[in-house]
């Protein structure tokens, strides 16, 4: 055996060792046993992403762990969020130190790099970079584990662009050493129920993971730029495999049940990108969310103009942020002159800046296969496509045809939507013959079909919903949502494909009962074959709609599961629904 084999063998035994007793070759203790420890050999970090919640102080020390397994970088960026503005009083985009810093707590700061950011349109200001808990938070962790990096940390504004992002990276990367890893603190959804923070973060990691660059700016975090900065230099770096630390929320630390009443929680999801690994370590998927009847006319209207065209939205906006799709049936055309008709009248037309509230709302997706686009006639209903194609917002589905022509596909995901309201129009045959035509041609895509249909009011489907739906499902479908009774209806699961039959209203201006103010969202993660269903029941007041609150929630979820496939009972009670689509039964 030579010296060099003999050396090589010798630190894998101490390293063998070590994790077999729960301290590094520094000292320091390892991550948990069930912690992926990855190969010391050949792979170097770029970049990576870490929380900056002390509740979250378990990542924040994973992460730091999983580095110093590694190496020990030169020179650690620090980007954070601006918490409290400070960009609007220094005048600035990005804010570092003051440019003659030698120490920053107590860790040397990289002058020259510092110096070479003076024309990235970086302001100097050490006590507002001192102030925000997104750098000093992680600090002590530096100090700890690197006593000998240098830092440099780098506050930026929520007005930043993708260009200007790009510059300053772009600059970091032409004036750092090799042993530069950029960091991005950052905390992700925020101030919402466990689970909906859960279906958030299916696209903000997609996102990152990915690198779909103009997804960046939808994501539901505190700081998409600073995500954005971590990810950039690390393909710029060529070092782009990403290696999950950690994602969690707040309740996994605080141990309280997410069954209950909480004010929202944030979740958090550390990675790092490096060299190739022979391990793929996150998980990633599409995520969909599909609401119910939205009316923007009559007494919907008069609170509009009373207060704004975000009023309906206002209190649910949260919500529909940071998701791929977020599609809703638009119960009537928007128009360039809508007429005034009277409060009880059931012929609708909305006002031709309703598109500016629905595209604030991130609607990206619209339904017009319903009973009153076609109020306008054809020319109301050119007219809405006109306003949404402005606002790029698509739509899908036609009034009064059977129709594959106004289709939607994206990155594996298809939705088709039919109108059974006015039934000469698009008979059954008609209806599946078009699903058939359409399936063979797109057979891995991942298959919605929306219908508007059913009895007004009534909470279970009726014998000709069930058998055409049961039809939709064997001509190719994978999931089957409904809207038009104005109430939710029962979810049955057929085929191992779940019918939604109605969601329900989400704006609409109805008040005389209970059930015809709540509404069901319903999530969609699309990960491969493995699809998860996530259930948001809705409550309305004045026509805004809202998360209801947990407890409220339950009792819905509850009855829902009642009235439901005795199968899924549980998953309904629970609000989840987990469906590998090609499973045979």
């Amino acid at each position: 055996m030579n010296k060099r084999v003999f050396i090589i063998l010798a630190v894998v035994i101490l390293v063998a060792i070590a994790t077999s007793v729960g301290v590094s070759l520094y000292g320091k203790k390892l991550p948990p046993k069930n912690y992926i420890i990855p190969s010391l050999r050949g792979f170097s970090t770029a970049s990576g992403v870490v929380p900056h919640h002390l509740v979250a102080k378990e990542i924040i020390e994973n992460f730091f762990q999983y580095i110093l397994l590694k190496e020990e970088p030169r020179d650690i960026i620090l980007l954070g969020p601006d918490h409290f503005n400070t960009a609007s009083i220094v005048g600035k985009i990005f804010t570092s130190v003051d440019a003659g810093t030698k120490e920053f707590h107590d860790l040397a700061v990289n002058n020259f790099l510092l110096q070479k950011l003076d024309g990235s349109d970086l302001a100097f200001d050490n006590s507002a970079v001192n102030l925000d808990h997104g750098i000093t938070t992680l600090l002590p962790y530096i100090k700890k584990y690197f006593p000998k990096s240098r830092v440099l940390p780098i506050v930026i504004s929520s007005t930043a662009s993708k260009e200007d992002v790009e510059k300053l990276i772009n600059t970091i990367n032409n004036y750092a050493g090799p042993q530069t890893i950029v960091v991005a603190s950052v905390d992700f959804s925020h101030y919402l129920p466990p689970k909906a923070a859960d279906f958030h973060d299916v696209k903000s990691i997609a996102t990152l993971i990915d690198f779909k660059e103009n997804d960046f700016k939808d994501l539901e975090v505190d700081s998409w730029q600073a995500l954005y900065g971590a990810r950039f230099f690390a393909k710029l770096k060529g070092k782009e495999f990403p290696n999950n630390i950690r994602h969690g929320k707040s309740s996994d630390f605080l141990k309280f049940d997410d069954s209950v009443d909480t004010e929202g929680v944030t979740s958090y999801f550390s990675v790092v990108f490096e060299g190739k690994n022979s391990q793929e370590t996150v998980q990633k998927g599409k995520a969909i969310l599909l609401v119910g009847d939205i009316m923007l006319d009559r007494g919907v209207e008069s609170l509009i103009v009373k207060n704004s065209v975000i009023y309906p939205f206002q209190k649910i906006g949260q919500f529909l942020r940071g998701v791929d799709i977020v599609i809703g049936n638009l119960e009537g055309p928007i128009v360039k002159e809508p007429q005034n008709f009277p409060a009880d009248s059931l012929t609708f037309n909305f006002l031709p800046r309703s598109a500016d509230g629905l595209s604030w709302a991130n609607f990206n997706l619209l339904s017009l296969a319903n009973n009153h686009t076609i109020n306008g006639g054809e020319t109301g209903l050119e007219e809405t496509r006109y306003f949404l194609k402005e606002k790029s917002i698509d739509f899908v589905g036609d009034p009064l045809k059977c129709t594959e022509k106004y289709s939607f596909k994206k990155d594996g995901v298809t939705v088709l939507a039919f109108n059974k309201t006015f039934p000469s129009s698009c008979s059954d045959e008609e209806l599946i013959d078009t699903i058939k035509l359409f399936k063979p041609s797109n057979p891995e895509s991942f298959l919605i079909i929306i219908m508007h249909w059913g009895e007004e009011y009534q909470k279970i489907n009726s014998v000709s919903q069930r058998e055409l739906a049961h039809k939709i499902i064997e001509a190719g479908a994978d999931t089957v949502v409904g809207h038009h009774p104005h109430v939710v209806q029962n979810i049955e699961l057929y085929k191992n494909k779940p019918i939604f039959y109605s969601l329900g209203n989400f704006v609409f201006d109805q008040y005389f009962s209970k059930d015809v103010q709540e509404g069901l969202g319903v999530g969609i993660e699309v990960y491969g074959s493995k699809i998860r269903y996530r259930l948001f029941p809705l409550q309305s007041r004045l026509s805004q709609p809202s998360l209801m609150a947990q407890n409220d929630a339950n009792k819905f979820l509850e009855d829902l599961a009642a009235r439901s496939s005795s199968a899924i009972l549980d998953k309904v009670k629970n609000g989840i629904l987990e469906i590998d689509r090609l499973a045979k039964l």
